[in-house]
């Protein structure tokens, strides 16, 4: 557990401490935070979230050599191996302008994010 003066970051303790969290995250503007881990607390109130680790899928498919069908299969095997490991909330970035961005939106729930914007990812490699 880390305290920078009066702020408190440390593991959320159980589940009805994470819906504690969306319900705050909700009350500022609709926010949706993904997989916390972690809580931010200022005295008695959440002030924040983060997610530590989260199971993230990047992937790659040839656009020319591999079919729809193809897609469909190995987007399916995909999550069952993960299934098979106990991971059945992933998330899996796709840019807009992929091919496979229209298979992925008919077939998985999509979070647009506060703004309603596509994400970005950055990488920080030290």
């Amino acid at each position: 557990m880390e305290t920078f003066t009066y702020l408190n970051i440390r593991p959320i303790s159980s589940e009805e401490e994470r819906l504690k969290v969306y319900e705050e995250a909700e009350k500022d503007g609709d926010r949706q935070p993904l997989m916390p881990t972690h809580v931010v607390t200022k005295g008695s109130d959440i002030v924040g979230a983060f997610c530590l680790f989260s199971p993230t899928v990047y992937w790659w498919m040839h656009t020319k050599k591999v079919k729809g069908r193809e897609s469909l299969s190995i987007f399916q095997s995909m999550s069952a191996l993960l299934a098979n490991e106990g991971i059945n909330k992933f998330v899996l970035p796709c840019e807009p302008e992929s091919p496979y961005f229209p298979l992925l939106s008919k077939t998985l729930s999509h979070h647009s994010g506060t703004e309603g914007g596509d994400w970005r990812l950055f990488l920080n490699e030290n």
